[in-house]
């Protein structure tokens, strides 16, 4: 007897990948919310952790972009 995958329409292929999106938006949003924050004397923010965010804005930029430009 072989296993066979059971196939997914279109449909419900995409509701899991918008379901995936949405759990990695909001794992985005703690993960930012977790970075240093300014104003900590015991963990001063460095041009490091400038460097770093503005990485993540671009990568973030690239995703709006495409997004956009797939409407």
């Amino acid at each position: 007897m072989s296993k066979r995958k059971p196939s997914l329409n279109a449909e419900a292929a995409y509701e899991n990948a918008h379901l995936v999106a949405q759990d990695l938006l909001e794992r985005i949003g703690e993960l930012l919310q977790d970075q240093p924050a300014p104003g900590n004397d015991d963990h001063p923010i460095h041009w490091g952790h400038v460097g770093n965010l503005a990485h993540v804005n671009d990568l973030l930029a690239q995703v709006v972009t495409f997004l956009d430009n797939r409407a």
